[in-house]
């Protein structure tokens, strides 16, 4: 079968990298950011590595992966030969309209197909995907999540935003509410979305079921541990240990400190009202 290789970072895979990947049979991927090596540190990740490559897999594409650092000092034209040419042997590429490559990002799509013609590869450049009069863009997706609209991150990301994170121990202090929650710490380097408490579902016990998700330090416990805490109404099972999926829906309100343990259950009670009417 001919190789038909995406070229971009995809490091959410959002409606835009849908689009480039939409025809290809392979997707070339660097083991890490290249902001990270080029600049120290990377962008937040939308996406966990693991859950962006078991997605591309079942939707039946190769991953050809290489270490950034072996490339990020090489012309394009000499990425172009060497790398795609030469290792790879593309016969068809697909990239989006802002696409860079080669040392310093020196080459962009333009050049892209100059080579591609010089050298019989075929090349389709896909035009810059919108939502709301603006285009799609990993930071578009992470500065709708820092303000909590969660509604344009996921429809940005042609799905609901989330994470799969081990379920830890923690202070039993949902269970005094009788609320009780199933804990998840953040890594480092993953994007947070803004403080707050969240209409969401979770997958447990082979299923999606409604929750309410809290992010933050909860203030009213003076915490400083970030960690995202889900209550699943009606699910009392042991899920520690367990790597469990969680979906953002909607936005219910801002992160705040309670002045009593009462005042705290009440709210929750209202809370709960958003995703059980």
């Amino acid at each position: 079968m001919e190789k038909t290789v995406a070229l971009g970072a995809f490091d959410g895979l959002h409606a835009a990298h849908r689009a480039v990947l939409r025809g290809a049979n392979a997707v070339l991927l660097f083991n890490e950011h290249p902001q990270k090596l080029l600049q120290g540190s990377a962008p937040p990740q939308l996406l966990a590595d693991e859950e962006r490559d078991a997605r591309l897999r079942a939707a039946g594409l190769e991953l050809l992966k290489i270490p950034f650092e072996e490339i990020a000092e090489q012309p394009p034209e000499e990425f172009f030969v060497k790398i795609l040419c030469e290792r790879y042997r593309v016969r068809k590429l697909r990239c989006g309209y802002d696409y860079r490559f080669g040392a310093h990002a020196a080459g962009s799509a333009d050049l892209l197909q100059r080579l591609c013609a010089a050298h019989g590869v075929g090349l389709s450049v896909v035009p810059r995907v919108m939502y709301r009069g603006e285009g799609v863009s990993s930071s578009r997706i992470r500065a709708a999540l820092g303000d909590g609209r969660v509604g344009e991150a996921n429809a940005m990301l042609g799905r609901a935003f989330g994470y799969a994170f081990e379920v830890v121990h923690g202070e039993r202090v949902g269970r005094v509410l009788g609320t009780p929650t199933l804990n998840q710490r953040f890594p480092e380097g993953f994007a947070v979305p803004r403080f707050g408490v969240y209409a969401s579902r979770a997958f447990v016990d082979g299923a999606w079921r409604a929750g309410l998700t809290n992010i933050g330090r909860r203030p009213s416990f003076e915490s400083e541990e970030l960690r995202s805490e889900t209550h699943i109404p009606g699910f009392a099972g042991d899920l520690y240990g367990k790597t469990v999926p969680v979906r953002l829906l909607s936005y219910i309100r801002e992160e705040r400190r309670f002045k009593s343990i009462e005042a705290l259950k009440r709210q929750i009670k209202q809370d709960l009202r958003e995703i059980i009417p």
